[in-house]
């Protein structure tokens, strides 16, 4: 079997920044596991690793427009710490917040009473080197087909078709 569309592939990826550092990786983890050719995975991640097989690896390399978009400077704002006195969550670095209109934004600097938010995605603007391991090509169900993405089963989970799997 190769890997292609309508067909639950299992990776294993690491992806580096320019500077090499990795940025994310299921190493040491249970293969990533996703339908092919329905965008569950970056759509140039998806395309380079088409036609390949169980055992075989790839090297990617995606810009900032393949990957996770261009930095938007718009895209960070600056507000008043008031605004965040009746949420009764504590402000920090690296918290998430959501915005009136449900964009999620991320504390990227606090200022005295001036914080930084950021909507950007937070590997916006780099370029990725993946290195990718495909670990296994399967036929998905057809439930996995009709709700476009992989099920992960285990013995507890109900997946006799009922569309109750545990993913909804």
């Amino acid at each position: 079997m190769i890997v292609e569309k309508d067909k639950i592939i299992s990776i294993q990826y690491s992806a580096t920044d320019e500077t090499g550092a990795v940025v994310d990786s299921n190493a040491g983890m249970e293969p990533l596991e996703y339908l092919h050719g329905y965008g569950n995975i970056l759509q140039g991640l998806e395309e380079a690793l088409t036609g390949l097989r169980v055992s075989e690896e790839k090297k990617v390399t995606l810009t900032a427009g393949q990957a996770y978009g261009d930095f938007d400077p718009e895209l960070v704002i600056e507000v008043d710490r008031k605004q965040f006195h009746d949420s009764g969550e504590e402000i920090q670095l690296g918290t998430l917040v959501q915005s009136s209109e449900g964009q999620e934004l991320v504390v990227t600097d606090i200022d005295g009473d001036k914080i930084i938010l950021d909507g950007n995605h937070p590997l916006a603007g780099r370029t990725l080197q993946y290195s990718v391991t495909v670990m296994n090509i399967r036929q998905p169900s057809p439930e996995e087909l009709s709700h476009g993405h992989a099920h992960h089963h285990d013995q507890d989970q109900n997946c006799d078709g009922s569309g109750d799997c545990g993913c909804h």
